[in-house]
């Protein structure tokens, strides 16, 4: 793996490269400096003009193109982030919408960062457009041969049905999108969920996402035994259209069997024995190799029980031993991560966290949001390569 780290007076890149005989992905993650809001007084569209111009060298000295985005700002700035995106891509930024989250506003401001995953192949990404209606743009797909990968982002339903409603047409919808390439939800190793509001309906989530599990075969439908559980992070932001669920996933149809399911691993037991059906981690061979996906992991003991409550130190401290301990189960460690997102409840969390853990060589986005149960403080998932 091939780490560059980048830093202006504006922003702070770090990009990883995972290279393998035929393709390779490439990971970036870039933030503004502290206090940049303050210094260029809310121009923000001028900080994610300069950020984007980044990318889009990048990606024209080196062949990639995007297959994931996902930009993490404030409602009231998204807009102005988006226009200095669209300014500065230009032809490197292709018709598919990045996923836009809603954060609150933290130690960095209102404009918390952009994360990119590119691929370069032999092929560019090619778009995916939503069956019934040809006009939408749901996601990418990367063609190596014979092989797929898909990415879907931004899958939201109606804002006006209920949360309980929204995911299951967001389910559903991804469902129909899979089938247009010989998919389904057995060739998906990792989804993302934001949802607002999460701590008021995370029980209807969790039952509609277990419907649709049994129905799809990953749970068993006579014994309700769980089968083979994408790994996912359930997190209390949202789109930027205000759904209820906003949905990411990463498919490999047609290589079902090459995807790992870790359901309980590290020091921690199976997510599903106390309700949620999704794995702790998955591993799949993505174009440049071998990548772990651990899951949005918090201070949850091995009964399910929430660890130190009220307490910011024990519960920041403990979850990041749990992402440590994950990834050396699965032959990786802190200095093959390639992204990580981070999520604090408030910004006195995120204040500690930023503190305590500032030499962690984790490429990361930390923002201000929910996390699933209203005692936890603090969530982390994290991308990474494998040893060796």
């Amino acid at each position: 793996m091939i780490q560059t780290a980048i830093t202006s007076d504006l922003f702070v890149s770090c990009d990883k490269e995972m290279h393998s005989a035929l393709a390779s992905d490439l990971y970036l993650v870039l933030t503004p400096q502290p206090d940049m809001m303050l210094t260029l007084e809310g121009e923000v569209t001028e900080l994610a003009r300069q950020m984007y111009r980044h990318v889009s060298a990048k990606l024209h000295a080196t062949g990639y193109r995007i297959f994931c985005e996902r930009i993490f700002a404030t409602l009231d700035v998204m807009p102005r982030v988006l226009d200095g995106r669209h300014i500065a891509l230009g032809q490197w930024g292709d018709t598919v919408p990045p996923t836009c989250v809603v954060i609150e506003e933290g130690e960095l401001g209102p404009f918390a960062g952009i994360q990119i995953h590119a691929v370069k192949a032999p092929m560019p990404p090619m778009v995916i457009r939503r069956p019934d209606d040809n006009q939408t743009l749901v996601g990418r797909q990367v063609n190596i041969r014979g092989e797929k990968w898909l990415m879907l982002n931004g899958l939201t339903g109606d804002v006006n049905a209920t949360p309980a409603q929204q995911t299951r047409t967001v389910f559903d919808d991804a469902t129909q999108i899979l089938k247009q390439s010989n998919g389904s939800f057995d060739s998906v190793a990792r989804t993302w969920l934001w949802l607002k509001q999460v701590c008021d309906w995370y029980d209807d989530l969790n039952r509609v996402r277990t419907e649709c599990f049994i129905e799809h075969n990953l749970i068993d439908p006579a014994t309700k035994q769980s089968k083979r559980l994408p790994a996912s992070t359930g997190i209390g932001l949202y789109g930027k259209n205000g759904a209820a669920i906003t949905m990411d996933l990463i498919a490999l149809p047609g290589r079902e069997d090459q995807i790992q399911y870790v359901e309980a691993g590290g020091d921690q037991r199976s997510a599903y024995e106390y309700g949620s059906a999704f794995s702790r981690a998955a591993v799949a061979p993505m174009p440049g190799g071998q990548t772990v996906f651990i899951s949005g992991t918090a201070a949850i003991d091995p009964k399910g029980v929430t660890e130190d409550i009220d307490c910011i130190p024990g519960q920041v401290d403990k979850t990041v031993a749990h992402v440590q301990s994950l990834l050396k189960d699965l032959s990786s460690d802190d200095e093959h991560v390639t992204f990580a997102l981070v999520y604090c409840k408030t910004l006195a969390v995120q204040q500690y966290f930023l503190k305590k853990f500032a030499d962690l060589p984790w490429p990361m986005i930390t923002m201000i949001g929910d996390v699933c149960r209203p005692e936890l403080l603090f969530e982390v998932e994290v991308t990474a390569s494998q040893k060796g």
